[in-house]
This record gives C-alpha cells, structure tokens and sequence, in this order.
C-alpha cells in the first residue's frame, strides 16, 4: 500500500493554485478609453473617435445609442495620460443635466479560465459614475475629475467567451464625461486551449 503524507497532500494542490496563477497573462483586446487600434492614444484634440468604446444607452439629447466614444478634454480634469484620454458621446462640452449615458467595451475570455480572471484600472467621471462587469457593479459610485479612482475584480463576474465592461456616465450639469486609464485583465489558459499569440508573447516574456 502507498503512503500519501498528510503534508504532502494540502501542498500538492496548492501548488496546483500557485501554478494556475503563475500561468495567468494579460489579455489582449482590453483597451483604455482615448486610445486607438494599437493601444496609443489618439491624436490631440476633441472629436476623436474611440472605436473600442461605444454607447448602448443614452436618456441625452442628440446621443445615438451604438455611436463610439469620442474625446472630450476640460481644464478642469485630471490631465489626460500618454496611454489613456477622457471621452463622451458627443466630443464636446454640451452635457445635459439630469441625464445618463452608458458606454461599454468588450473582451473574450475565451480559452481562458474565468473563474479565476482579474480584472483591475482607474478611471474617473464627471460628474459620477458607475462601472458594470456583465452587469455586475463593481464597487460603489465614483464621483470627480480631478484624480483616477481604482476599480476592479477578483474572480467574479466573469463569463466564459464575450465579456462586457459597461460605464454609467451621469450628468449633473455642465460638461461630462470619463477616463479609464490602467485596464488589465489576466487569465491562465485552459488546458489544451490555444492563446492568442499576443498573449503567447506575454507567457514568454
């Protein structure tokens, strides 16, 4: 008869874990707001379109629900970072009060394990907002423009295949608009599944 030590037994699968989570990578497809196709961000100025963004709702006037994003810079923001810009729905100061516009992006989780997924980033609103994973709030309302709050998730919500990362602009008066800034989602490969080859590279790396 074998002998398994009881020791031995516990480690063995936390090993198992601790690997699981050395494997996890970075997914590709998840974008900052203000950035184009490669991930930089885009040109100076107001009116840009931010194609990884898009609006699914809106009670605004003039905010045509599956228009993209578009950038928005006011003095009175944080400044915007060299990989991430402040946006709205209509690429200029004309809020309206009262009124709330939800954009959403997306990303696929798909060859990947998403019971164990993160996901982490910054963001901040004018004049609050809130940020949904496949409808699930993550955290409580965020509320200002002068500094990026974090936001993030640690195993749940996620769904295997097409996930979405929804942001519930709200307008109190004046200018509106939102930044995200820092968005990473990590995730091991299933066994047997194929990465993407971007994140091939990461694994590598």
């Amino acid at each position: 008869m074998r002998y398994v030590s009881k020791i031995a037994l516990p480690m063995a699968v936390a090993l198992l874990g601790l690997s699981a989570s050395a494997n996890a990578v970075v997914i590709s497809g998840v974008y900052n707001t203000g950035v184009g196709a490669n991930g930089s961000a885009l040109a100076a100025g107001d009116g840009q379109t931010d194609m990884h963004y898009t609006v699914v709702s809106s009670d605004a006037p003039g905010v045509v629900a599956g228009s993209n994003a578009l950038t928005y810079y006011n003095p009175a923001y944080l400044q915007d970072g060299p990989l991430s810009r402040s946006v709205n729905a209509l690429g200029n100061g004309n809020g309206t009060a009262g009124t709330t516009t939800t954009f959403a992006t997306t990303f696929s989780l798909a060859g990947f394990d998403s019971m164990n997924a993160t996901l982490s980033g910054q963001a901040l609103f004018d004049n609050f907002g809130e940020i949904f994973l496949n409808g699930n709030q993550l955290g409580g309302t965020i509320t200002g423009f002068g500094t990026l709050s974090p936001f993030g998730t640690n195993g749940n919500f996620f769904v295997a295949g097409l996930n979405t990362l929804s942001f519930a602009l709200h307008n109190e008066g004046g200018p509106e608009a939102f930044q995200v800034a820092g968005l990473t989602v990590t995730a091991a490969p299933l066994a047997g599944a194929v990465p993407e080859p971007a994140s091939w590279a990461l694994m590598l790396v």
